[in-house]
């Protein structure tokens, strides 16, 4: 049980990708303004997303997977705590930052009109997915997790799944509160958007500074065993 808690709260915090409910966010003003139907794009770009963060994490278990020696050797080598601290303490600080907000609500419209457009939705929600979690260090986290658990393949592929699923649920959310707004009542469906990225700002800021520390306390007991500090 302990198990699926910890891949479940790792999965948790690395839903909480800001630059995807942008762009929902955008998708529906832009449907809003042209009188197309807004679900089914949020829908592609969301699925593409979980099709990005699902490769990245089969690629991410066999890599771990066939190198396991090398990952255990990393916790008993100090150079490598003292970098997983300095990540930590990036990581606490990144928390700590107060979010320039206009900067994120700017970023809605240039995202749904150029990118999208460029790129195609669904590959845009595949790439994002992979930057995302390819950046995220709860995502490698859970990826470690799930490769040392020691299942069989099949339960690594459902586990993945679920990792996947728990990504994008705050996106899905999103989608489903915008599809209930009338493209008419734009005031309403900014003021929902604007209360949803605010939830997430304050959530991913709180969660960051969690992981950050916990990051920088495990970092800490590591160098403080390995050193033989204490002894």
């Amino acid at each position: 049980m302990q198990y699926y808690l910890s891949l479940l709260g790792f999965a948790a915090i690395d839903s909480l990708n800001l630059l995807a409910f942008a762009v929902i966010a955008g998708l529906w003003l832009t449907a809003a303004g042209s009188g197309q139907p807004f679900a089914p794009k949020a829908a592609r770009f969301t699925g593409g997303a979980f099709c990005g963060i699902v490769l990245l994490s089969l690629v991410s278990v066999w890599v771990i997977g066939n190198n396991q020696e090398f990952v255990r050797s990393l916790f008993y080598n100090v150079w490598a705590m003292v970098v997983l601290a300095v990540i930590g303490l990036v990581i606490t600080v990144m928390g700590m930052r107060k979010p320039a907000e206009a900067a994120e609500e700017n970023v809605e419209a240039p995202l749904a009109q150029t990118v999208l457009q460029k790129f195609g939705i669904l590959a845009t929600g595949v790439s994002l997915g992979v930057i995302q979690s390819g950046t995220s260090a709860p995502f490698a986290a859970g990826m470690v997790l799930i490769s040392f658990a020691e299942e069989p393949w099949w339960a690594q592929l459902l586990q993945i799944f679920f990792f996947g699923v728990i990504a994008i649920l705050p996106s899905v959310a999103l989608i489903v509160t915008l599809a209930r707004v009338s493209s008419s009542r734009v005031a309403t469906a900014t003021q929902k958007i604007g209360r949803f990225l605010s939830f997430g700002r304050v959530a991913g800021r709180i969660l960051t500074l969690v992981v950050g520390i916990a990051l920088l306390v495990v970092a800490a007991v590591r160098i403080v065993q390995l050193t033989g500090v204490l002894s």
